[in-house]
Formats: C-alpha cells, structure tokens, sequence
C-alpha cells in the first residue's frame, strides 16, 4: 500500500551484514559475549528513556508488557575520580561511576569491581574470574585511593556496570574480597562499641548499629550516617539520587562459522574488539534487530511484524535500541507494530500446501494477534482465489473510460477495510468483486485495473500492469 502511494519501500527479514552498525552499538551502548552468543547491554539512557515512556508513543498492550520486565532498584549514582597514572590516560573515562542501593557503611569500602567489557577493564584470561586492573580510583568521602578491579560476577546491564566492594557490611562483597585478598574494614559497629577484643564486629554487619571510626559521623545511627554521607558527597558534586530500570540483556548475534559477518574480537574484556587491544576474528550469525542502528532505518516510517511470543525481548531490544541516544539520527516517533499470534496446520491441511497459498491464508483467515489453526475451509478460498486471478490475469480486457459503479463501490469498500487493516473482512469483498469479474462475458480494462490495484495490495499477486499504473490506479479508488 505505501509503495502504490509513492513512499519508499524496503523489507528487512534477514540480519544486516554491516560490520559499522555492530561497532556502532557496541560504542553507543554495549555488546557482551562468550564463546557462543553476543549479547546487546542497553545503556543507561535508553533503560531511562523506556522505563519512562518517554520514547514515543509505542501501543499501550505492549508499553504494559514491557513495564513488567521492568526491575527497579533505588539507590543512588555515586562518583569517583580515576586517578592518573601515564597508562592509558588518553583514553580513560575521567571518573568511574557505580549505582550503590546500600551505603549506609560507605566509609569502609575498599574496592571496585568493573565487569570485563568496562571501559576501564583490562580484560579477564579464560581462566580468570578475577584481576586487578592497576588503577585505582578516589573514595569521594574520604579521598582514599580504591583499587579497581575487573570480576566477571559484575553484571553490565545492572546500574553502571561496576559495583562498590565494602566487605565489612556486605555478604556477596565479603565472599570476593575473601578470595582476592581485599580488607575487610568496619564503620559500623554494634551500640557502644569500645574496640574491646572479644566484641569485635563479625562480617557482615548489615544495616545495623551506629557510625563507628568515621570522624564526625561517629555515633550515628546507620541510617542517619546514611544521610549525613550523602549530604558531605553532594556537596563535592559527585552523587546523585537514581532509581535503577533493569531490562537485563539481549541476544543478538549467534557464533557460527559461515556468519553474515566477521568482528574483531577481545576475547579478554569480551566484547568488540579496539585497535589498540589483542582481538581475534569470529563470524557471527545477526538478528534483524540490529538493523536499528543503521541510519536509513532510523530516519524511515517503521512497521515492525513480530511473533507475540518474542514481545518481551526481540521487540523490547528493538524498543530500546531505537531509544539509545548515541545512535544517530534520534528517532522522532515509535512505529506501527503488528504484533501476529501463533498458527499451525490443522488435521487435515498436508505439508504439500504452496507457499502463496499458505501464506495469503494466513494472513485473511483470522486478525494477526488471533491463534490461528490452519483448516480446509481457510485453504480452499485462497486456492481458488489465487487460480482465479491467473485466469482473469490472462484475458484480454475490453475498453472502456472508467470504472463501472458497482465496481467502484465494492472496490471502495474493499480499500477502506485494507486501510482499517481489516483484511480477513477485505478478502471476503475482494473475493466476491473477484467472483463478480469471471462471470462477466467481458471485463472493461479500467474495471480489471481497478481490481489488479486491490488483489496486488492484499494478496502481494503479480499482474501484467507496472507499478507507475497500479498506483494511479490505487489513487483513483
């Protein structure tokens, strides 16, 4: 229908083979993988900008089931100044940020951990679960340097991507510090703690008890020492409130040795290679999702066709991709989804069905987001219709000045219900104003022109008129 009405029209069904819109991507937002799959990590923006409606006017039965995949965690986003040393500082981000739920014992952190793909990671060997980078950042309470880390437990899609380690008063951060040889400290500690040997703190000390070797904060309780901190740090500039969306990760592209294209990849941080790391080649099998970094989808007027069934991650990756604000161009407004329900073949309709046949079935015999059981009586009327359009495409027209009334009010009918994307209710009038045309000892050129415009439209037929004269056609309905 677009492409009668003079609009540019392309279909993407198959995965992009451009190599720029994956590095793209992997810039933009990020791209994680192993030795099987490469997964698409949103950014913090796009989970934003979804979380919040606040990319369009996307259809409310989908907006609904996104909201649901939605995990959201308050804290807030705390800053730490990378400290320079000569290596890399070209290159390294001027401060590393991490998302904190719990700094109610913030003064005794002793660490960072990044995940592999961080931009200040330096990678993981296959053997590795952990490594320290070499960097250390500075603690924004106490100026203290952190050393920061890379743990391939850190989860890129959550928060920032890099977590606060703080042993002392937390059990997960108590279990890797234990392994890596991190300290474990204290600045929180039961009520009127004196130091005494035998009621030392045993870790972790969660959420409990008063601000202990901390300075000024000293004797306050945990959640008032909470306050106080964030208060000291907001005024450096370096924290801020923040609720947290996460949507978790998405597959993109499977590893396979005959891919649409080959990547340079760090197998160490685990993600796309940079020229200025060891990287390998693989070959990688895309989604057709990733067709939304590229710049003449972003611009175009977008119908999206997707199976109920992969709404919640193939559509909602698509939903997010198209939000990243660092792909250009910004995409202004959401797409036309057509969101198509499951169909099978009943008893009774063999594998032998053609194609054309199959397919025009299934797209007029029940609305898209309907189960649909394939029967004889969907079959047979496609079957006829489709052998009766050849026929009809074979005769030779009469002429004639224009179309006859009541084949321009049927055609009318039958152009409203395409437009209203009632096609089961179109192909009932189609097929009648079909029925209509083979019984006529003699069918005028503009009557057959005009059902040639129709029977292209719904049923994607062949006809011997070229596009120029279908869409003048069309337009005159």
């Amino acid at each position: 229908m677009r492409g009668l009405e003079g609009r540019d029209v392309s279909l993407v069904k198959a995965a992009t083979a451009s190599r720029e819109a994956v590095t793209r991507i992997a810039e933009a937002a990020g791209l994680v993988g192993d030795e099987d799959q490469v997964r698409y990590v949103p950014s913090r923006a796009a989970r934003d900008r979804v979380a919040g409606d606040e990319d369009g006017a996307w259809p409310q039965a989908l907006v609904s089931r996104h909201r649901k995949m939605v995990r959201r965690s308050i804290g807030a986003v705390f800053r730490f100044p990378v400290e320079t040393t000569g290596q890399d500082d070209e290159v390294a981000p001027p401060s590393l940020t991490a998302f904190v739920t719990d700094w109610t014992g913030l003064p005794s952190s002793c660490a960072i951990a990044v995940h592999p793909g961080h931009a200040l990671s330096t990678g993981l060997a296959p053997e590795e679960s952990a490594s320290f980078t070499g960097r250390f950042c500075r603690h924004p309470l106490t100026g203290d340097l952190l050393p920061i880390w890379v743990a391939d437990w850190v989860k890129p899609e959550f928060g920032t991507g890099a977590v606060l380690i703080n042993p002392g008063h937390n059990a997960a951060d108590l279990e890797f510090s234990r392994k890596a040889g991190l300290p474990v400290r204290f600045s929180l500690a039961p009520k009127d703690y004196d130091g005494a040997r035998e009621d030392w703190p045993k870790p972790p000390f969660i959420k409990s008890g008063y601000a202990f070797r901390t300075g000024a904060t000293d004797g306050l309780s945990f959640d008032e020492a909470k306050t106080a901190y964030f208060a000291t740090i907001a005024e450096r500039g370096l924290v801020e409130e923040y609720t947290d969306s996460g949507m978790g990760t998405f597959e993109v592209a499977s590893v396979a040795d005959d891919g649409d294209i080959d990547l340079m990849w760090d197998r160490r941080r685990r993600t796309v290679g940079r020229s200025d790391t060891c990287a390998d080649s693989i070959s990688l099998l895309l989604s057709p999702v990733l067709h939304s970094a590229e710049e003449h989808v972003r611009a175009g007027e977008l119908t999206v066709v997707t199976p109920s069934t992969r709404v919640e991650d193939d559509l909602l990756a698509l939903r997010l991709l198209l939000a990243e604000p660092g792909l250009e161009p910004a995409v202004k407004n959401a797409p036309e989804v057509v969101v198509v329900g499951n169909a099978q073949l009943a008893k009774g309709v063999g594998a032998e069905v053609e194609d054309a046949v199959l397919g025009l079935a299934l797209l007029v015999s029940a609305s898209p987001l309907d189960t649909l059981s394939v029967k004889p009586q969907h079959i047979e009327p496609c079957e006829r219709f489709l052998k009766v359009h050849e026929t009809l495409s074979a005769r030779e027209p009469a002429a004639s000045q224009d179309v006859s009334p009541e084949i321009a009010k049927a055609a009318g009918q039958v152009k409203g219900l395409l437009g209203r994307q009632d096609l089961k209710q179109a192909f009932t009038q189609l097929y009648r104003l079909q029925k209509t045309l083979a019984k006529s000892e003699s069918v005028g050129e503009q009557d057959m022109l005009c059902y040639a415009a129709l029977a292209h439209v719904l049923a994607g037929v062949r006809t011997s008129y070229d596009q120029e004269v279908l869409a003048t056609a069309w337009k005159d309905i």
